[in-house]
């Protein structure tokens, strides 16, 4: 057993010294990761393997073309050469990097679907992937949607500039919580009190809450303005409270005095 295993420590020592590798360096850690796969073509035109960005392959002894295909377009280089023993980097850096990154309420990606248009009309696709993902560009400018809920999200005209990683990122967005409680003589006048929530500055109705329960809304982030009708017939018949400003899930609480 011992020779066996002797000879097999000889035969791949042997196997190492008869290959060489590739190292594929695109923009260095920028690019590292990128899911487009390079392809290695021998001499005899035969495809004679793969590798992607900050990643190395071993090769026979021989000449190579790398075949580099990006969103956009392709980057071939020529007469690569692999020696016996030795590593050879190849070097990129007139390529773009695009990575969209979604992050949950426990910092995971969940991978939702990407989708990359150019910018003018029709805006027609150019590639579509995972959130998390890298992916490499021809130097452009594109349009960008990820279908994370609840209605997605969108990027206009991004530039993808060479030697450079665009990353977009998008947390998740937690409803934000406002109590309004209406007031009169610092009682809670609930019952007797309709309570509609606006867009700041404008008359466009959000939510509403008759008078009988609580009036606790769950909102997106941004900033609103409170109308409250008092039906108690006593103090005042309205009120308003403007500026209320709601952070991803904060909870605030705005009382309204109707005396």
């Amino acid at each position: 057993m011992l020779a066996v295993a002797v000879l097999l420590a000889v035969v791949s020592i042997a196997h190492a010294a008869q290959t060489g590798n590739l190292k594929l360096d695109v923009m260095g850690d920028e690019g590292a990761g990128a899911k487009n796969p390079a392809h290695l073509i021998a001499a005899n035109g035969k495809e004679a393997g793969q590798v992607t960005a900050g990643a190395s392959v071993a090769l026979p002894p021989g000449e190579y073309k790398i075949v580099l295909p990006i969103v956009g377009g392709q980057i071939v280089k020529d007469g690569v050469q692999i020696e016996a023993g030795r590593t050879h980097t190849v070097m990129i850096a007139n390529v773009a990097v695009l990575q969209v990154s979604v992050k949950d309420k426990t910092g995971t990606d969940p991978g939702f679907g990407v989708t990359v248009t150019t910018t003018d009309s029709p805006h027609t696709k150019v590639a579509s992937f995972i959130s998390g993902d890298k992916y490499l560009f021809a130097p452009s400018q594109v349009d960008v949607h990820v279908d994370a809920p609840p209605q997605g999200y969108d990027w206009h005209a991004v530039p993808l500039a060479p030697g450079h990683r665009a990353t977009l990122t998008l947390d998740e967005v937690l409803k934000a919580e406002l109590l309004v409680q209406p007031v009169m003589s610092k009682i809670p006048i609930d019952n007797a009190t309709r309570v509609v929530v606006l867009r700041a500055g404008t008359q466009t109705k959000v939510a509403e809450i008759g008078p009988g329960s609580e009036h606790r809304f769950k909102l997106d982030p941004g900033n609103y303005d409170v109308y409250v009708e008092n039906r108690s017939g006593k103090g005042k018949p309205y009120a308003n409270s403007a500026g209320i400003h709601l952070e991803s899930g904060a909870k605030v609480e705005r009382t309204v005095p109707l005396d």
